[in-house]
């Protein structure tokens, strides 16, 4: 009688911590969000106008949705958008962004419930894309860029190589915009 008594007990609090940690992801997600609302604010009008920096943080503060653009408030092809628009001018943590996106790690930091929601529904990836921008990246003198676009470039099979090395060299076009690197998957 008192092991049932013990083991459901046990049970209830095992219950009670799983429901206490879905309450705690909610309120972390929240935080995430309002910050990420409060950096996009911040720097929309200077994106407008064209500063690197500025689209790389809009970029950034959009960025990912599990939707793929329906969200209420994060936007992957919008926020993809914003980072090819600083890349182009040569702004290295948007190349590396990038090369994150089309890698598949679209999530950064304590956002527990996007990122297990992404690996059930899947991420847009494109290996030689990642490549390419990963090596725009280590071009541009960012930390960590050619270990990354060498992880990248050990998953790749013979013909993705071939496109990435292509990408990388200027051969082909590096494709940035979300609608053409799914156009051209």
């Amino acid at each position: 009688m008192f092991s049932s008594i013990r083991l459901t007990l046990r049970t209830l609090g095992v219950l009670g911590l799983v429901a206490l940690a879905g309450c705690t992801v909610a309120a972390v997600e929240g935080l995430n969000i309002a910050r990420d609302q409060a950096a996009y604010s911040a720097h929309i009008d200077a994106a407008r106008a064209g500063h690197p920096a500025a689209q790389y943080q809009v970029g950034n503060a959009l960025c990912c949705s599990l939707t793929e653009g329906s969200g209420p408030f994060y936007n992957t092809p919008q926020a993809v958008s914003w980072l090819c628009r600083s890349a182009a001018q040569d702004y290295g943590p948007a190349a590396f962004r990038l090369g994150e996106i089309y890698s598949g790690t679209t999530v950064k930091g304590v956002r527990l419930a996007r990122e297990a929601t992404g690996l059930v529904t899947g991420h847009m990836t494109s290996r030689p894309v990642a490549y390419g921008w990963m090596s725009r990246a280590a071009a541009l003198n960012q930390p960590h860029a050619a270990q990354k676009r060498d992880e990248i470039w050990q998953n790749m099979s013979p013909a993705e190589r071939e496109k990435a090395q292509q990408m990388a060299n200027g051969q082909a076009p590096l494709l940035c915009e979300w609608q053409e690197v799914g156009r051209a998957r």
